[in-house]
């Protein structure tokens, strides 16, 4: 389908390369909404399923990506590369499994997809995060850090951090991911959680997995954080070095009598001492 965006936005003698982060992310740079780790165009499809957030073991499964031009003239070769993390607010490349790269062509105001095989070991499946990135190298047309992912600020790089998990599991289990400083210095993170319930927010995550949510539950959940086997309340502080990885947990409890079928959304985010979000994931719980 013909996207006349970039001929409003004047690029109709070049490539404008774009991989979205949102749904409702339209390519301009640094993307100022909230949730940029929900990629409507990064999905994974298990064997003979459909697209989801949950890899098989012990078979092959497609990563499939599509990347939108909203230049007027042809991306031809355009260099596409695919990263899977274990959950995770922050990645990095060097946090993370490198599925391989393909060479695709993405017509003027269109789009293509192209598809990673991923086999992952026992250990390595279940709920993953996926990471996308796209560099055309004539015209120029790339991302501007090989060695970040700098989601926010660069229209070539998306993430998908969407995990949909069985209330019941989440009450028994809690959702285990790990909080990172891509950083050179030590710095102060903040994680914080809370329930989604703004229809928009909402509707782009149903949109982001590719159906329709509805309305958010009306249901209120306790939330809390563990890290280093403390229970806190739903935000916590930890002084993280430069690389540091560390694991925590999100503890969830209703109030009150669940629905059945009911849905529910948490967003979980981290944030540096400036109050700059780097990361985050999404976990949605179904009844």
């Amino acid at each position: 389908m013909e996207n006349r965006e970039g001929r409003e936005g004047g690029f109709d003698g070049k490539t404008y390369l774009h991989i979205p982060t949102n749904p409702a992310d339209t390519g301009s740079e640094p993307f100022e909404g909230t949730d940029f780790w929900v990629s409507p165009d990064i999905v994974v499809i298990p064997p003979g399923g459909a697209p989801g957030d949950k890899a098989v073991a012990g078979e092959e499964n497609e990563i499939r990506v599509t990347v939108r031009n909203h230049g007027g003239i042809e991306a031809i070769d355009a260099f596409v590369e695919a990263y899977v993390n274990e959950p995770s607010t922050v990645m990095t490349p060097t946090t993370s499994i490198r599925l391989g790269g393909n060479f695709l062509s993405v017509p003027g105001y269109g789009s293509a997809s192209t598809s990673f095989s991923w086999a992952p070991q026992d250990s390595d499946a279940g709920h993953r995060c996926l990471i996308a990135r796209v560099a055309l190298t004539v015209p120029a047309d790339t991302y501007r850090d090989p060695n970040a992912f700098d989601v926010i600020n660069d229209r070539h790089v998306a993430q998908r951090n969407i995990h949909v998990v069985a209330m019941a599991e989440a009450m028994r289990e809690g959702f285990d991911f790990a909080v990172l400083n891509p950083g050179w210095e030590e710095e102060r993170m903040l994680v914080r959680v809370e329930q989604i319930f703004d229809p928009e927010a909402f509707g782009q995550l149903g949109a982001a997995m590719g159906c329709r949510y509805g309305q958010p539950a009306e249901q209120r959940l306790d939330l809390g954080l563990v890290w280093d086997g403390e229970e806190t309340g739903p935000a916590i502080e930890l002084d993280l070095q430069p690389g540091e990885s560390q694991r925590m947990a999100l503890r969830v409890s209703p109030q009150g009598e669940v629905p059945e079928g009911g849905l529910s959304a948490i967003r979980i985010a981290q944030e540096d001492s400036r109050g700059t979000v780097l990361g985050g994931l999404t976990v949605v719980l179904r009844a």
